[in-house]
């Protein structure tokens, strides 16, 4: 989470006739002509090339008199908002990132649109209103489409939130105040996307790639189309997109209930030397080290060599829509910084001790289990200097919410594991790298654009002349939306619980307000996007120290207002090219987004207190204060996938940055201060590849991104065994699918990505449901050598065992005391995670 906020890319599926990589070549090719003389950037012909861009999949006609917002829009908008505001906050709580995509809602409305075409009436009331006006058409689609991309990406906030009500035992925060830091985090950036709107979406400069793979799509169901395509299947997407998924629902219940090993098959930790067979042996070195590299257990090791059969252990990495440029990029950075990088800081102490992190026995294997390994490696966890963990909440005065300066002098220096001090290190690596990336291969094409943006705002395109047919929607309104947040979020942040002054949300706001523009600018030119959430805990970790609520509540409200900004931009400019009437996009953008905040909040408070059980401390606010309560999915089974490690990450995250502050954790004489070397990592970087290009124009020099090769989107404490899989489908299907057939992947590629997270997501939430939701009576499978205890086999056999024991013994609505069990008595299950 750390590095996929710092440096995000607009979805260029590479699914289209226009690919971001095309696009980037063409760009390329443009800046290389200007430079040679051969164009002249003062021309028209600078904003030919766009057009040729954007005429590839957008009509140059309208009829402004086809219906838009209609009652479908608004049963089918809404129905599918409300469906991917709770499934995918249901998600969150995943140990490995997953999530349904809006392109779901676009497939699953598009028979339905059709269906009530058929069946409603289409009687006329209330001067001309009606239930049916027609054909159901390409614009009510591209509505329903808004609708269910303001609910995909549950409120950012909610990691606040749980942290803060939840994790810190912040029992005065009212779901009142919840509820509108979540609207206010999320509206905020709406305001300024409409103020933008002149800048970032009415120029023809502002090309926004990501979203021509949406307008194909949309135009793909729309249209008749080739008899040829798909090549020789003739099956319709539809079709298509329901066979596939059925074919993932019924394949997920063997990863998820029947043969959960198949989530990590961890081959190193088959080959290597056997782990002690009794709590009272050490292991040795060689097992411990390749049982590190090999198991990809979360609170495990790195998954060297690990394989998943799980889609929704794999599907994270989007392998699929991810153009395949983009994939290798990424996957090299990972495995170099994962599988070299890593390592070699873990084994020699790089930071100082970090081979003794979670060695203390009381943490391994014949203690609680929290590192069933003996040691800690894939884990967001926080460690005294002895290698012992800390409880980031323990640091916290519950009360006031500031540092304990005795606690942490006793502890001090706080320290992380290998992988986390790493993943630190790589953002600061992509928010400088991504800023010099961008400034070399794109600076002049921006600044080129962006100067005829500025002059083009009078004359405007021919897709805005074709707009202004439509009632604007007045900037009066864009305003008191602004204003009203402004004085919501100031209510909210100073008197309703997150201990953000004034001033702080005033600071956050202002650091959105004039970032998103140049950010927005870059995003809408190159498709790259640079994100303020390291800057922001930063800036405010060093201006409020020790304040741990105030420093999640600033980067939340930072980071959102100016991304969440940019996606409704993005969502502007995507009506700006299908002519949608922007006050029908108004509505819909904004009655999207307030509905799946409130959806976001109630419905993960609703799955939080839904797990606890009283023998355990207090994880959750106890419904008993007499008896503490933790959050059952948190000691699960591992193979249940439900350790809520994003959530982890944010409160330790939060105590780093805000508790201890960064001027402590990565300040002189820090463990970790050689991490801020990756600013000038981050500086020079970028040079290598554009200086090859420009010594090696036809080599393979520009498709070799620096920030992405650096953002390592591998969240520490999730499972690893997404490190193959991933690559293997994305060469298949965008490689060697896409060159032999080519028709077929044009036609059914993105919707069989689809299919598989919908098909996914079904399983997935019916095993919750069915198996793990009712906490007196969970349904699990016998332990056997396709079902470890653990999850994949890495752990001691005795620990095998007793887990085992522990967890089967549990089940059913059983009662299993283990210290009435003579072998594992002394054992005690179930640490938290946080």
């Amino acid at each position: 989470m750390v590095q996929q906020e710092m440096f995000q890319k607009s979805d260029g599926l590479d699914q289209t006739v226009v690919s971001e990589a095309e696009i980037e070549l063409a760009v390329e090719r443009k800046i290389e002509h200007e430079k040679a003389g051969d164009v002249d950037p003062e021309s028209g012909e600078y904003l030919d090339e766009i057009y040729d861009i954007v005429d590839a999949v957008v009509p140059r006609t309208d009829d402004p008199t086809i219906p838009a917002f209609t009652f479908r829009v608004i049963l089918l908008g809404l129905g599918f908002n409300v469906l991917l505001a709770c499934v995918n906050t249901l998600f969150m709580f995943r140990t490995n990132s997953f999530s349904l995509n809006p392109f779901i809602g676009v497939l699953l409305a598009y028979p339905l649109g059709i269906f009530m075409s058929w069946v409603l009436p289409t009687t006329k009331f209330f001067g001309g209103m009606t239930l049916n006006p027609g054909k159901f058409n390409h614009k009510e689609h591209a509505l329903i489409f808004v609708a269910c991309s303001c609910a995909a990406s549950p409120a950012y906030a909610l990691y606040n939130i749980i942290g803060q009500k939840y994790q810190l035992y912040q029992t005065d925060l009212t779901t009142a105040a919840c509820v509108f830091f979540g609207i206010v985090t999320q509206c905020f950036g709406y305001g300024l996307a409409g103020l933008c709107r002149r800048y970032l979406v009415r120029p023809a400069a502002m090309l926004w790639p990501g979203n021509l793979s949406t307008i194909a799509l949309l135009n793909s169901l729309h249209d008749t189309g080739s008899s040829n395509e798909g090549g020789s299947l003739k099956l319709s997407r539809f079709s298509f997109f329901w066979i596939v998924t059925g074919v993932a629902f019924v394949w997920e219940f063997l990863p998820l209930f029947l043969m959960p090993v198949l989530v990590s098959i961890a081959f190193l930790c088959y080959v290597s030397p056997s782990l002690p067979s009794t709590s009272a042996e050490k292991p040795s070195y060689t097992a411990k080290v390749l049982r590190g590299l090999g198991s990809a257990q979360p609170n495990g090791g790195l998954g060297f060599l690990a394989f998943s059969f799980d889609w929704s252990v794999v599907g994270g990495q989007a392998p699929i829509t991810t153009p395949l440029w983009a994939l290798l990029n990424q996957f090299l950075g990972v495995w170099v910084m994962l599988y070299v990088v890593v390592p070699l800081v873990w084994v020699n102490n790089g930071f100082g001790k970090d081979f003794e992190m979670g060695t203390n026995p009381l943490d391994g294997p014949n203690g609680t289990g929290r590192f069933p390994l003996g040691f800690a490696l894939n884990t967001p966890a926080l460690f005294d200097d002895n290698g012992t963990y800390i409880a980031s909440r323990t640091l916290v005065d519950k009360a006031t919410l500031r540092l304990k300066e005795a606690t942490y002098a006793s502890k001090a220096p706080v320290r992380i594991s290998a992988y986390f001090a790493i993943e630190y290190l790589a953002s600061f690596i992509v928010f400088i790298s991504a800023l010099v990336h961008v400034g070399l291969w794109y600076g002049a094409d921006i600044w080129r654009r962006f100067r005829t943006a500025m002059r083009d705002l009078d004359t405007s395109d021919i897709h805005a002349k074709m707009m202004d047919v439509y009632p604007d929607v007045p900037d009066l309104w864009y305003i008191i939306l602004l204003a009203v947040n402004l004085v919501v979020g100031i209510v909210v942040c100073q008197w309703g619980g997150f201990d953000l002054p004034w001033w702080g949300v005033i600071l956050g706001l202002l650091l959105a307000v004039v970032s998103i523009i140049p950010i927005g600018t870059i995003q809408a030119i190159s498709g790259q996007q640079i994100g303020l959430n390291v800057m922001s805990e930063f800036l405010i970790g060093l201006i409020l120290p020790g304040r741990i609520a105030a420093v999640m509540s600033f980067k939340t409200l930072s980071y959102m207002s100016m991304y969440q900004g940019l996606l409704l931009v993005a969502d502007l400019k995507l009506g700006h090219y299908l002519k949608i009437p922007p006050r029908a996009m108004f509505t819909v953008q904004l009655v999207g987004t307030i509905l799946a905040v409130v959806i976001n909040v109630l419905f993960s408070f609703n799955i939080y207190e839904s797990f606890g059980r009283s023998d355990k401390d207090e994880f959750i606010v106890p419904k008993d204060p007499s008896s503490g309560k933790i959050w059952k999915l948190q000691s699960a089974e591992p193979p249940a996938g439900w350790s809520a490690a994003n959530f982890n990450v944010f409160l330790n995250a939060g105590a780093i940055w805000g508790a201890i502050g960064p001027a402590r954790f990565f300040g002189p004489g820090s463990p970790y201060v050689a991490t801020l070397w990756g600013f000038l990592v981050g500086a020079i970087a970028p040079l290598v590849p554009y200086f090859m290009h420009k010594l090696q124009p036809d080599g393979f020099w520009h498709l070799v991104n620096v920030p992405i090769i650096a953002v390592f989107p591998v969240q520490v404490g999730a499972f690893r065994s997404d490190m193959i899989m991933p690559l293997v489908i994305g060469v298949v299907v965008n490689y060697f699918i896409k060159k032999h057939h080519h028709a077929w992947w044009k036609k059914y590629a993105y919707v069989m990505s689809a299919a598989f997270d919908s098909g996914t997501a079904i399983a997935v939430t019916i095993t919750f449901f069915a198996f793990t939701f009712n906490n007196n009576y969970q349904i699990i499978m016998p332990f056997s050598k396709v079902h470890f205890s653990d999850g994949e086999g890495c752990a001691p056999d005795y620990f095998l065992t007793c887990k085992g024991n522990n967890d089967y013994g549990s089940a059913f609505g059983k009662t299993y005391d283990i210290a009435q069990d003579p072998f594992c008595n002394g054992i005690n299950f179930g640490g938290d995670a946080a």
